[in-house]
């Protein structure tokens, strides 16, 4: 019941706070999940740090990560169609994986499009810098929520006294006979 092997490019975001000089093995890792799964990678770009256009968020280890940098990279495989469900549980579960896309493709479509190089500023940011505190949270929460009671009260002190101007305006009721 398998199917000749098919072409597919998986295009991929590694969190920055993998170091540098991992990276390789991090790419090596995928590539492995790739053989796991029945395929033979073909082509790959090489993997750069680059700024993202948006912020993604990601629960991680019940923690919510926000990352504006990544390390993108991609590969082109030949494999069954029946084991791309094996890779994508596997993708799934590297936590080191901020996105991923998995699309079928062609051997032949091999353009690669240049693009003014701009370096990406690495924030040198570690994962343990990431955490904070619940302690911290909540301080700095109720430090929002005292300057939002503030404002407001400001605001609502500079409203006009609505009620004394209807009572000055308020026609009084004659009636002609």
């Amino acid at each position: 019941m398998s199917e000749e092997n098919r072409t597919y490019e998986l295009g991929f975001i590694l969190v920055p706070t993998v170091p540098e000089s991992e990276v390789d093995q991090k790419v090596a890792e995928l590539k492995a999940a790739v053989a796991a799964a029945g395929g033979t990678v073909g082509a790959e770009g090489t993997t750069e740090f680059i700024d993202l256009a948006y912020r993604i968020e990601k629960n991680v280890k019940s923690k919510k990560m926000k990352w504006t940098q990544g390390y993108f990279g991609w590969m082109k495989f030949t494999a069954a169609p029946e084991s791309q469900a094996v890779l994508k549980k596997a993708l799934d579960a590297n936590l080191e994986l901020m996105r991923y896309m998995l699309i079928k493709t062609s051997a032949e479509n091999l353009v690669q499009f240049k693009k003014p190089k701009i370096e990406a500023k690495r924030d040198n940011v570690s994962f343990d810098e990431m955490e904070v505190s619940e302690e911290e949270l909540a301080a700095a929460n109720e430090d929002v929520i005292e300057d939002t009671h503030e404002e407001v009260k400001e605001l609502h002190e500079k409203l006009p006294d609505v009620a004394a101007d209807m009572a000055v305006e308020a026609p009084s009721e004659t009636t002609e006979a």
